[in-house]
């Protein structure tokens, strides 16, 4: 995700942790884009794949979502790609 400079400065601002949150969230919304770009995937397909409405993927894949592991197990599956790895 594309960081402005107000968002540079606000980064600033927090603590470590929730910067390690912001980069965690933002590298899964690239990892989700760049793997239906790659499998020419669009967010309503993903949609159907994992049983949920299009609205549900927007905000999974906008902003900084707050993922659970259920919504990432399910997107991982959808995807066939594991999203993150603890190992």
């Amino acid at each position: 995700m594309k960081r402005n400079e107000l968002f540079r400065e606000q980064l600033a601002k927090v603590s470590p942790a929730i910067k390690l949150e912001i980069d965690w969230s933002c590298a899964i919304v690239d990892k989700i884009d760049a793997i239906l770009t790659e499998k020419g995937m669009t967010q309503r397909d993903l949609a159907k794949a994992i049983g949920c409405n299009d609205t549900q993927i927007t905000r999974w894949t906008r902003g900084f979502p707050n993922y659970t592991l259920s919504s990432l197990a399910k997107l991982s599956e959808a995807l066939g790609v594991p999203l993150i790895q603890i190992r």
